[in-house]
């Protein structure tokens, strides 16, 4: 089985540069490197190529955020897509040899969700599966996942070829799930598989970010929950992204600018893009947990990050 790595980057030139570096130690011999530039203007064009000839570099000439990367898997030949970001790599050298070993021991097992570990917060696991899990002793199949971290996950070509791409920036990589396992296809998180995130500081706007996540979580929930757990589901997602919008510091008009977004997608997805999903697939797509618990636990780890930060000081 051949690897394919798919980088979507913009103007990270350092970060893209240790990451493919550190791709070009993977011990798996079957491999290729493709990196998607949506319109770089911080010499990543010119850099790139030169240092690292064999990598098949595609310059865009405009910014198609993470949607270039079904362009990525067009020009890739693997049977796996490892999706990652242009600051995030495996922490093992021997990583895409476990992950092959598990796709082809169990070929029921279509995406491969790993453990994220933010470098930059004092190699913090990312706490993002929803139920509690042994570290220590990882089942041979893993979890049931309902999603994945975007800086690394294992995804079989033919679900690409099924699903398509990812639908805009913010939330992307449960939009992609949540089609995927409603057309059937399986997830499974692998914790004892690591992913190092160096959370790059370049491109970071805040408020952009921000934007992007009100709307792609209002859309997630018209597209796929039946009306009226969507219509309950829209107030938690106002509440929590207003509430977000103040701890973030971001102009009031900001704000409002957030909430008639939020408002104008539910109009919008509902009218060309509704695909409620059935009962049973609805069920692994939120795995049992609520919106509120687990805003309330991404909430929990932002404060717990932030008041780490405060007695550090």
């Amino acid at each position: 089985m051949k690897v394919s790595v798919v980088i979507v980057t913009r103007n990270r030139k350092d970060d893209l540069i240790r990451t493919l570096e550190a791709y070009k130690n993977q011990t798996y011999p079957d491999k290729e490197i493709v990196v998607v530039d949506n319109c770089s203007t911080d010499g990543t064009k010119e850099t790139i190529p030169s240092l690292f000839p064999d990598v098949k570099y595609i310059w865009l000439p405009e910014n198609f955020d993470i949607r270039s990367i079904i362009l990525g898997v067009y020009w890739s030949s693997g049977d796996i897509i490892w999706r990652c970001d242009s600051d995030s790599f495996p922490e093992s050298n021997q990583a895409f040899e476990q992950v092959v070993e598990i796709l082809q021991k169990y070929p029921e097992i279509d995406i491969i969700a790993t453990e994220d570990v933010e470098v930059r917060r004092g190699y913090q696991v990312w706490n993002w599966y929803p139920l509690k899990v042994n570290h220590e002793n990882v089942p041979p199949d893993g979890y049931v996942s309902n999603g994945f971290c975007g800086t690394g996950a294992a995804i079989r070509r033919k679900v690409f070829e099924t699903i398509g791409g990812f639908n805009g920036f913010g939330y992307e990589e449960y939009d992609f799930a949540a089609r995927a396992i409603i057309a059937g296809f399986n997830i499974r998180y692998f914790p004892n598989i690591r992913t190092l995130h160096f959370a790059s500081t370049t491109e970071r706007d805040v408020a952009y970010r921000w934007l992007c996540t009100c709307e792609q979580f209002i859309r997630f929930t018209w597209k796929f929950f039946p009306f009226f757990r969507a219509v309950g589901r829209t107030f938690l997602v106002i509440g929590f992204q207003i509430l977000e919008g103040i701890i973030r510091k971001l102009n009031p008009f900001v704000i409002l600018e957030g909430i008639l977004l939020m408002l104008t997608t539910i109009f919008k997805t509902y009218r060309t893009e509704r695909m409620v999903a059935p009962k049973d697939k609805l069920k692994i797509i939120t795995l049992g947990k609520s919106f509120f618990a687990l805003q309330a636990k991404y909430f929990y780890e932002m404060f717990k990050v932030k008041f780490k930060k405060l007695f550090k000081k």
